[in-house]
């Protein structure tokens, strides 16, 4: 017979519906390159100006009628089919595996898409890749959520963090899992 410890000895994950917005937040204030890259179609898109917080912002997907006029969404999928030429992201959490009653790893999954006209750019890099990049380099070992621990990308971590292929043509793209131990 186990003994009852009470629910405040318990993790509640407290939080977690704001993992996506949180990373998002982050990003805006911490990485130009996403942002350019997902903005602008263009094969220089990698040397544009700095976007402004608006043009960051209007990125976003927040339930409007239409998903297809965005590039930055919080859930897995997009309800409306896309048929501009354009990058996409989709971060959420993926995942959530209990180490024990107060200790577990939520794994973030960002999903990054673009339709292959755009893949190549001007500075002999792949746009995917230059994307998936830029979220390790500024999201790894990174703690901007007060109370979470640091966000990372280490398979001692978490074995589900990785970084591997995804998408059917026209939009071909990779999935990068990064992870947080909670509690």
């Amino acid at each position: 017979m186990t003994s009852n410890i009470g629910n405040g000895a318990y993790n509640n994950y407290d939080g977690l519906s704001l993992y996506s917005y949180n990373t998002i937040d982050y990003l805006i204030e911490n990485n130009e390159m996403i942002w350019k890259l997902l903005y602008n179609t263009t094969p220089s898109a990698w040397n544009i100006s700095d976007l402004t917080h608006a043009q960051k912002a209007s990125l976003i997907y927040a339930g409007q009628p239409d998903s297809s006029q965005y590039n930055v969404f919080m859930a897995r999928g997009m309800p409306d089919p896309r048929t501009s030429v354009s990058s996409i992201l989709t971060i959420s959490p993926s995942s959530i595996i209990p180490v024990n009653r107060t200790r577990g790893i939520v794994n973030m999954l960002f999903e990054v898409y673009c339709h292959y006209t755009i893949t190549h750019m001007n500075n002999y890099m792949i746009r995917t890749d230059v994307i998936i990049e830029e979220l390790i380099k500024t999201l790894n070992g990174q703690e901007f959520v007060k109370g979470l621990g640091p966000m990372f990308f280490d398979q001692m971590g978490s074995k589900i963090d990785k970084d591997s292929d995804s998408g059917v043509t026209p939009f071909r793209g990779k999935w990068l899992t990064l992870s947080q131990h909670i509690g």
